[in-house]
């Protein structure tokens, strides 16, 4: 016989504050592996925006001088500039796309999303070991976070 207010097959609230921290660890993983990847993305934006630009003043600068001289410390039969150039140029784009990746990933909505979930996920397990919410309530509440997680990559 069920107890009162529960229902045949329910969860304990063991096995709820079980699956509670079993988010809690997907959320912290996840948070991990979007926060490094966020970070890369932008330190490879200022590295590759800082070779970019050191590449080119030296040559806007220095001029014609500086670029024959370029040209004759390296032994080249091509001329410097267009070395300088082409490496400005791909530098330009690895800080184009890190950018748009970055964009088009929306790590920073996700990572502020994510710590509101853990949070969440927080003061449910809080909820649940103190014991101020029924199992009905939490659960529903554990749902609420299984849907606003949504968002979350699978883990792989």
């Amino acid at each position: 016989m069920a107890a009162a207010g529960e229902h045949k097959g329910g969860m304990t609230s063991g096995e709820l504050l079980d699956r509670v921290r079993a988010k809690r660890g997907e959320v912290e993983t996840y948070l991990d592996a979007s926060s490094r990847r966020r970070r890369l993305l932008v330190n490879l934006v200022v590295v590759a925006g800082a070779v970019a630009a050191l590449l080119t003043a030296p040559a806007a600068v220095g001029g014609k001088p500086f670029t024959d001289w370029l040209q004759q410390a390296f032994h080249s039969s091509a001329p410097s500039w267009q070395f300088l150039c082409l490496f400005a140029s791909l530098s330009s784009l690895a800080c184009v796309i890190a950018t748009q990746m970055q964009k088009s990933h929306n790590y920073d909505e996700h990572i502020v999303r994510a710590q509101e979930l853990r949070a969440e996920l927080e003061v449910l397990e809080l909820s649940i070991t103190s014991e101020s919410l029924s199992t009905r309530k939490a659960t529903a509440e554990f749902l609420k976070c299984l849907e606003s997680g949504s968002f979350m990559e699978p883990a792989h």
